[in-house]
């Protein structure tokens, strides 16, 4: 495997660990003010408050970018664990749509925005993923 067969693959998982650090924290930060924004009405996932979901799915977030940022910053690149933040990627985008379909009156036009941008994100970072595991397939 040569330098440039992981190089897409490598900045992609970079990003995707900045990314989800930077969102991670900001919505574990934010959890109160992002909970009352994104409903009409007090919601509550598995008796639990919406705002605490948002404080636990904002740390493992940020687990989940440590994972990538630790995946891309490895000499030689651990495929297991990049097709490993590729499926968790694909995951979050089919979970996305799952929520906005099984809870469409729940979720405020500002909730529903943000849940669509933040899957469109993560696809387009899914799509990049698998390009370079692709292309570091290929050179093997």
């Amino acid at each position: 495997m040569t330098a440039s067969s992981d190089r897409l693959l490598r900045r992609t998982l970079w990003g995707n660990a900045v990314f989800s650090v930077i969102s991670g924290i900001v919505l574990a930060a934010f959890a109160g003010p992002f909970a009352a924004l994104a409903t009409e009405a007090p919601l509550s996932v598995a008796g639990v408050e919406l705002a605490i979901v948002f404080e636990l799915l904002g740390v493992g977030v940020v687990v989940f970018g440590l994972i990538a940022a630790w995946a891309a910053s490895r000499e030689t690149m651990p495929r297991g664990w990049a097709r490993a933040v590729f499926a968790a990627d694909v995951a979050w985008v089919a979970g996305s749509a799952l929520v906005l379909m099984l809870l469409p009156a729940a979720w405020s036009a500002i909730g529903i925005a943000g849940i669509v941008v933040v899957a469109l994100i993560v696809a387009d970072i899914a799509v990049l993923e698998y390009l370079g595991l692709r292309r570091l397939s290929a050179a093997a």
